[in-house]
Order: C-alpha cells, then structure tokens, then sequence
C-alpha cells in the first residue's frame, strides 16, 4: 500500500514537472535558436527526474567531444530514458523516436516543436525518409538520440537490434556512442504503473569509430554494437561504482 501511494505521489509530481517542462520547452523553441535553449531543456529533464527522487550518475560522460557529431546508442528500459539520455548527453542532439509520439496530448507537441525526428516502424518508405531526415541533421552538425532496440524491454534484458541505425551509422560515416542505462529497470518496468525513487547509472561506453566498423555490414555492426552494450550493463549491473563517476558536472571518486 505504502508503495502505491509514494509511486502515486511521484506521479503527480511528475506530471507537474512535465507541464512546466513542456510548456517551457515550446515557448523557447518559438523566440530563440536550438542551440541557444539546449543547455535549459538538458537542465529541465534533470529538474523533473530529481524532482521525482530519481538520480543520475554518469560514468564516461568526458569521453565525447563536445564539438563532435556522433550516434548515441543505448538500450530501451522506460518513459524516463528520454529525460536521462536528453539530460545527460552532453553534445547536442535530437532523438529519432516512433511517430505515435507526435499525436500523443502535449508531448506530441513538445517533441515535435524540439526538432526529434519521428519513425514508422510499419510503414517501410516512412522509416526510410525518417533515416534520411536523421543523415541530413547528421551532416548539419546535429548528434542523434536512437535506441536500437525500438521497444522498451520487458524483462531487463536487451531486446533484437533493427538495423536501420547501422545503416545510417554507415551511409553517414559517422562515429558511434554506445551507451547503457543500469538500474532504470528497477525503478520502472514498462509492465508495471508502480515508480519507486532510486539511482540509475548512466555508463558512456568507449567511441566506436567509423575507421573500425567501415568495412562491417549494417548486420555485422548491429551486433558489434549490441555486444558492447550489453558488456556495459553487465559490467555495472552489480557496481555501478567501478571507476571514476560523474554526477551531473560534480565530479566523485569511489571510496
């Protein structure tokens, strides 16, 4: 019962902080560039997380270069990935994410308004012009958000990879962030309303770079890939304290 009524409050809470998210979020994108507003959206999504008592912690967040252009890679657990991933990814970027989102009250608005980039996963010449929208941000300078596993995980484990990602990866020549959310699962399972406060870890695996995977197919590095995230969910599933870690920009060494 108690647990009831705590993920009820954090509900309410959450839905609060969406609101202020969502109206603020639209409002910036109608009076100032993109970049100009990044940095407060990334603050924003951090805002409704911690105001749900879910903290973040970051492991490998200095290993992108800011000024780069990568795919950020990572596995699909919750309806709060979008809030860590746009919170805490340094670089900017914008998500590809299924177009059922855009028409869904409020939210369509706001990632439609924010610049994501909506994806069919039934209609084949849609998912194609959406891979293309996503090249064309590419080569505009724009980073982008993808989650292979197109669905959220039912069970904690990884789900089979599409390949469309990987054949951006390489018709855009671009370096990729493999990324992996640990303990998000724990705090909320798609199959279950309940949400407990708690600590996801946030670990920014090594860059894989395009001189590496130019000669694979989208198939080989589709696995490639796969294989690394899933490497660092196991390696921080039982201490997600190993190395150094990287709350926000507060830097913490493990006793």
């Amino acid at each position: 019962m108690i647990t009831h009524i705590i993920s009820g409050a954090l509900y309410i809470v959450g839905a609060m902080s969406f609101l202020f998210i969502g109206i603020s979020t639209i409002i910036l994108t109608y009076f100032f560039k993109p970049r100009q507003y990044d940095n407060i959206v990334k603050w924003l999504c951090r805002f409704l997380l911690r105001s749900m008592f879910i903290r973040v912690k970051t492991i490998g967040r200095e290993k992108p270069d800011k000024n780069q252009t990568y795919l950020f890679m990572s596995n699909h657990v919750n309806i709060f990935d979008v809030f860590i991933l746009n919170g805490y990814i340094p670089n900017f970027a914008r998500g590809v994410e299924l177009e059922k989102h855009f028409s869904w009250p409020v939210w369509g608005k706001v990632t439609s308004r924010f610049g994501n980039i909506p994806i069919s996963q039934t209609r084949l010449l849609s998912a194609m012009d959406s891979l293309r929208r996503a090249e064309q941000a590419i080569n505009n300078g724009t980073s982008i958000i993808i989650l292979p596993e197109g669905h959220r995980t039912r069970d904690g484990k990884l789900l089979p990879f599409m390949r469309g990602p990987f054949m951006l990866a390489l018709k855009t020549k671009t370096d990729i962030v493999p990324m992996a959310m640990v303990g998000a699962y724990d705090i909320k399972k798609v199959t279950h309303w309940l949400v407990k406060p708690g600590t996801i870890t946030l670990v920014f695996g090594d860059i894989i770079r395009y001189q590496d995977f130019k000669q694979m197919n989208s198939k080989q590095l589709k696995e490639f890939v796969k294989n690394q995230i899933q490497r660092l969910i196991d390696n921080h599933s039982t201490s997600a304290k190993q190395g150094m870690i990287f709350d926000g920009s507060k830097q913490h060494h493990p006793h």
